[in-house]
């Protein structure tokens, strides 16, 4: 989401984003959408109005009249999470509140000098936040409806309960797999193949400090990109890969339901909308103007080509 904690003192005069080098090449594009995410479109107008009047708030790095291409990512990253969290909580018959937009508003002005906001802006980070407020109402699903969800995408829950093996090479991973696809338990296969410490005590298990699973947020965060890309794409009891990481190969395998599901529940009642939403994102159909990048389900943002 786009910070309300902070203001950049640093005074930006008005500028057209076309003249920023970085948008040479958007300019050019024959698409009038900057993304879209389930058919939900985010217009380039509307991504590049926010962007002009962040930087004439002092709040987005300009350099001779140029915009950063991170900065820009990161305010479509934040649009469409926004655009996102919209559509999650029309699906669970959520909605945000004027309580919650006024509570919202109370704490930007609170924290902030928003004299330099134009009301376009205003409104924008009042609304982003404001789903922040309306995530807290969003109940975590019962269990059989949570069954459902992870035999048809594991990630959707927004926590993932996996185990691993990883080896130096390419040829040793698949050797794994085709031994665990001849019946042996994952965890045997792990103990007996896999160059990670300890893996005769975990089986594998990638765990948090009580629960073992972990969220997809922290796998997005703190994860190998490449290792959470495959970890997305792999489905509930069934062994994926090889996967290549800068740690090496892997294969992964994500836990069974009915093995993981009190794990799963615990993770979703400490905080549902948050992870559910993040899971939603996660498989949600969405699409960037290769000008700006491309999304990046395993980071959860736009990144550069």
């Amino acid at each position: 989401m786009i910070s309300v904690k902070n203001k950049q003192t640093l005074a930006i005069k008005s500028m057209l984003l076309c003249f920023a080098t970085f948008f040479a090449a958007s300019c050019g594009s024959m698409s009038t959408s900057a993304a879209e995410i389930n058919g939900r479109k985010i217009s380039r107008a509307e991504l590049e109005l926010t962007i002009t009047e962040l930087g004439d708030a002092g709040q987005t790095p300009v350099v001779n009249g140029e915009i950063d291409g991170e900065t820009v990512r990161g305010v479509l990253s934040a649009l469409i999470q926004g655009a996102a969290t919209e559509q999650f909580l029309k699906e669970n018959g959520v909605e945000i509140t004027t309580a919650d937009r006024d509570a919202t508003r109370a704490r930007v002005v609170q924290n902030n000098d928003t004299s330099a906001y134009t009301q376009h802006l205003k409104d924008l980070i009042v609304e982003l936040n404001s789903g922040i407020l309306a995530l807290e109402r969003v109940k975590a699903p019962a269990a059989k409806r949570a069954a459902e969800m992870y035999a048809a995408a594991p990630a959707s829950l927004g926590v993932l309960c996996l185990r691993h093996l990883v080896v130096d090479a390419e040829a040793t991973a698949t050797e794994a797999l085709k031994k665990f696809n001849n019946g042996a338990e994952f965890a045997s296969v792990a103990s007996e193949f896999s160059i990670e410490p300890n893996v005769e005590t975990s089986g594998g298990a990638l765990t948090g400090a009580d629960n073992a699973c972990i969220t997809l947020a922290e796998y997005q965060s703190n994860f190998d990109g490449e290792f959470t890309a495959g970890a997305l794409r792999a489905k509930a009891g069934v062994a994926f890969g090889p996967v290549k990481s800068s740690f090496g190969y892997h294969i992964i395998y994500v836990r069974p339901f009915v093995e993981v599901a009190d794990d799963i529940s615990k993770l979703l009642q400490t905080s549902a909308g948050v992870n559910l939403l993040t899971g939603f994102v996660a498989t949600s159909k969405i699409k960037v103007d290769s000008a700006y990048g491309f999304w990046n389900p395993a980071r959860g943002g736009v990144v550069a080509n």
